[in-house]
């Protein structure tokens, strides 16, 4: 009898440990797909630039990302210029749209939510394991039609599924549950038309939507440098 406890209590156990080893071969293969840990890790700089496409207005943006530390996107609108900067812990945004033609610092909640563009778009998993941020996998779906692993991932400003493409291991979404401001926020995002720069593989085409947003937003970058230098004074909030 006590052999049969053993070998049951190892049989429902089995089950639980192969979930967990799938999660990480999940992100394994997604990594590798991506071009490789070492590749990725090489990345220290990133400068793209992009159009985008709201509600039938055509805008366009350039970004300047020093990867895990600081960002910075100039996005041009009916010839104004919204500028937003995270670097560090501190950030500044300019937003003429809103009636601001000075720098205003950014409170620690809005910084905190704006980190992530210190990242390169299509990498976010990539850092999983060195920001030590809790993940599990939450089972295999179907999503527009194709066959994705769904991620999910807790961090500090809320609660984020990734859609990895289960043929491809390429992120192909995600779903975002935002606390801000004492409310939650959900925001989506589509990823597609994936390119290879420099042996990193990353997608060109996101579109994004959100209730905060008045229609989904199609940003299409229309190039991409990396490591290339960028002076750090453009992180600097005017005086």
């Amino acid at each position: 009898m006590k052999k049969q406890l053993i070998a049951l209590f190892a049989f429902v156990a089995i089950p639980a440990a192969a979930f967990a080893q799938t999660a990480d071969d999940v992100l394994t293969k997604h990594i590798a797909a991506l071009g490789g840990q070492d590749k990725i890790n090489a990345v220290k700089t990133a400068q793209y630039e992009q159009t985008m496409s709201v509600m039938g207005q055509e805008l366009t943006a350039k970004t300047a990302v020093v990867v895990g530390k600081s960002s910075r996107s100039d996005l041009s609108i009916m010839g104004q210029q919204i500028t937003n900067v995270v670097d560090g812990d501190k950030g500044w945004a300019v937003n003429p749209m809103m009636g601001g033609t000075t720098p205003k610092e950014m409170t620690p909640e809005e910084v905190k939510l704006s980190k992530a563009n210190s990242q390169i778009l299509g990498t976010q998993l990539a850092y999983l394991k060195q920001n030590k941020y809790p993940y599990e996998l939450v089972g295999k779906e179907k999503r527009n039609e194709k066959d994705v692993f769904n991620i999910k991932v807790s961090q500090p400003e809320g609660t984020y599924n990734y859609y990895i493409d289960a043929n491809t291991y390429q992120l192909l979404g995600s779903k975002a549950l935002i606390n801000a401001q004492g409310q939650q926020a959900e925001a989506v995002a589509t990823y597609s038309d994936f390119k290879q720069v420099d042996g990193l593989t990353v997608p060109f085409t996101a579109e994004i939507s959100s209730a905060n947003l008045p229609a989904p937003v199609v940003a299409k970058m229309t190039k991409l440098t990396l490591n290339a230098p960028i002076d750090p004074a453009i992180f600097a909030m005017p005086k």
